[in-house]
């Protein structure tokens, strides 16, 4: 794809989005529609090794995971948070919102010393399938609220993983808990949860879940950080 082609796919999302926030309630059934179109997309040890090199010595390392509408399938572009900022779009990663998995990637794991400690398998399967009974209800809370055009993941998610070359870890959906905005009403957000592996009769012990929507923004992880969603949506500040 074209760097104009991601913008286009990332404009159809922001005015899908936008519209429903507007009052066009039947364009939530559409939203819906594109965020369970697949179940997962997948990053490889060739990725994280870019990103990497992309970071040089850069502290502040955040993968950004932008979605957008190409051709009527949700796309995930990724790119380096250092990357995003300096306007390099020529490192994004294309992604497919995937629903098969690939046997040939399945690895097993190896538990990995942290940190900041993981959470469980058990954790991780909640998450999603709190996401799967109540990607309504969190749509439905986003009413009054920004609803995610990316996520941002830290880099550490993937570094930990410990994967190398063709070897595959498996990204998906969840909802957690909401420590900033803490709703009583839906005290949860949308996150992308990362486990290196996953079969039906196998899942890593452990998983990454350390992401965040954008926007809302922050004083120290401003707008002008995320520079493919400015210049996509034409949002200058």
């Amino acid at each position: 794809m074209t760097t104009e082609n991601i913008f286009e796919a990332i404009r159809k999302w922001k005015h899908l989005i936008d519209s429903y926030k507007n009052g066009i309630d039947t364009n939530g059934a559409e939203i819906l529609n594109y965020l369970n179109q697949g179940t997962h997309f997948s990053v490889s040890g060739e990725d994280i090794a870019l990103w990497e090199k992309n970071f040089g010595t850069d502290d502040f390392k955040m993968i950004h995971a932008y979605v957008g509408i190409h051709e009527g399938r949700l796309k995930f572009f990724l790119i380096d948070s250092k990357s995003d900022k300096d306007a390099h779009f020529n490192t994004i990663l294309v992604k497919d919102f995937l629903v098969e998995f690939s046997e040939s990637k399945i690895e097993s794991s190896n538990d990995i010393v942290i940190d900041v400690p993981p959470i469980t398998a058990e954790s991780a399967i909640n998450r999603n399938f709190r996401w799967n009974m109540f990607g309504t209800s969190w749509l439905q809370a986003q009413k009054t609220d920004d609803i995610f055009q990316l996520i941002s993941i830290p880099f550490s998610d993937y570094e930990n993983i410990g994967i190398t070359g063709g070897q595959a870890c498996t990204s998906f959906f969840g909802l957690t808990d909401d420590l900033e905005k803490k709703d009583p009403d839906f005290p949860y957000h949308i996150e992308i949860i990362t486990v290196k592996s996953l079969a039906i009769n196998h899942m890593s012990e452990t998983a990454e879940n350390y992401s965040t929507p954008r926007p809302p923004f922050t004083i120290i992880d401003t707008l002008n950080d995320y520079q493919l969603l400015k210049q996509s949506t034409s949002v200058f500040v």
